[in-house]
């Protein structure tokens, strides 16, 4: 097991979903994570299990599109904390509807959550890690950054956007030894994949039949993701950053037959 003890952690979208088992992965290294979500409950739960299992963590509910949400919350956890080892965008939201249906503010909503809260926490931690001599961020696109299941331009707009915006920031930190790296998931089990489907038994079907297009031929679970997440922020990958990895059972690198 890769050991974070003395490791400060921030996790966003940490109540649920991918977040949530990140959280709980970087808490069972050692890590103590700082978990934010602008759901109150759910980021509660979240920290009550860490601590419950005996790791520590502690909630923080905000908005992370809002500027001054973000900025304050930040803000105590430098206050409290003294360091941030590692930063990791988890925070995600996402919808299907018909391109000449979606509205401003369907648009407004899915580039401030999906891609301007990646662009504030980033430039809320990079000081400190600065100062520090240096971090870890891992930013959270999509496969639909580079091929989309349709209906959904918004949210692949977006996730493009981190891929090419954490490009960019790795290579302006990386003399300062900040690592900026994107991680792509694919058919992860998640609420945001649940709610993508009519009912449980729309659900159940549909996932049966993707799995099997997929090479590995199964859908993945959260823990694939944080699994390359606890790499990613260890020294293990001390060489490793402006890399964007998916993490898709193989989703990617295969055509449709004709």
């Amino acid at each position: 097991m890769i050991d974070l003890k003395n490791h400060i952690a921030i996790v966003t979208g940490a109540g649920a979903g991918l977040g949530r088992g990140t959280a709980i992965a970087l808490a069972e290294c050692g890590a103590t994570v700082a978990a934010i979500d602008i759901d109150c409950d759910n980021i509660n739960d979240t920290v009550t299990h860490i601590k419950k299992a005996g790791g520590f963590a502690e909630a923080y509910q905000a908005d992370v599109a809002n500027s001054a949400d973000i900025g304050s919350v930040l803000g105590r956890i430098k206050q409290s904390f003294g360091r941030v080892d590692s930063l990791v965008n988890v925070v995600g939201v996402e919808f299907y509807k018909d391109y000449l249906d979606i509205s401003e503010s369907d648009w407004d909503r899915q580039i401030a959550v999906n891609l301007k809260s990646v662009f504030l926490t980033c430039q809320g931690v990079v000081p400190v890690m600065q100062k520090q001599g240096g971090g870890s961020i891992v930013n959270t696109a999509s496969v639909q950054a580079f091929a989309t299941t349709g209906r959904t331009a918004p949210y692949a707009a977006a996730k493009g956007g981190i891929v090419a915006m954490s490009r960019d920031l790795a290579g302006d930190f990386g003399p300062m030894n900040i690592r900026v790296n994107t991680i792509c998931p694919g058919c992860i089990h998640s609420p945001m994949l649940n709610r993508s489907y009519e009912s449980p038994e729309a659900r159940e079907r549909g996932l049966s039949t993707l799995a099997q297009t997929l090479p590995l031929r199964r859908v993945g679970d959260a823990r694939d993701f944080a699994n390359l997440v606890l790499f990613l922020i260890s020294p293990m990958s001390s060489y490793i950053t402006g890399q964007t990895i998916n993490v898709d059972g193989g989703m990617m690198c295969r055509l449709p037959l004709a």
